[in-house]
């Protein structure tokens, strides 16, 4: 008998605001309003635009692997954090704008003796990520681990 996978199915709702922008939920998460990003028509740069959560959803992810890995490995983390950058631009076949290449910048701070098992985990953590198998964009990561 074949065995089946787990099928994980998640849900949102938006709803127009006007202009360019708009509130999503999902159950009882807060709102979050989005708008086109700053160098957009209508952009507005206090608010999270799709591409932003984009990044952030990379960010997230990789993290949430990399606790996951360094748990089921009994190591401490200690501190954490991440700078991304991506780059939105027409491609080449269909000359639609799309994220082509992310890079991200990870620093995590491990007990002590720890960094160098932390720092063998960190192909499974990028493999791991659902985001980053969601996406055709090259995503570069830079794990600086102490």
């Amino acid at each position: 008998m074949a065995m089946r996978s787990k099928v994980f199915t998640y849900h949102a709702e938006l709803t127009w605001r006007g202009g360019r922008t708009a509130a999503v939920v999902s159950g009882d998460r807060p709102e979050l309003t989005v708008s086109p990003p700053e160098d957009f028509p209508d952009g507005d740069g206090e608010r999270w635009s799709p591409e932003h959560l984009f990044l952030a959803s990379l960010q997230s992810c990789t993290m949430l692997s990399f606790v996951a890995h360094c748990r089921h490995h009994d190591l401490e983390l200690l501190e954490y954090d991440a700078s991304t950058t991506g780059s939105l631009e027409r491609r080449a076949d269909d000359h639609r704008y799309a994220f082509t290449h992310v890079e991200m910048e990870v620093r995590a701070r491990m007990a002590a003796g720890q960094a160098e098992a932390a720092r063998a985990l960190t192909p499974k953590a990028e493999r791991d990520c659902f985001i980053t198998a969601s996406t055709t964009a090259e995503v570069g990561h830079d794990w600086r681990i102490e």
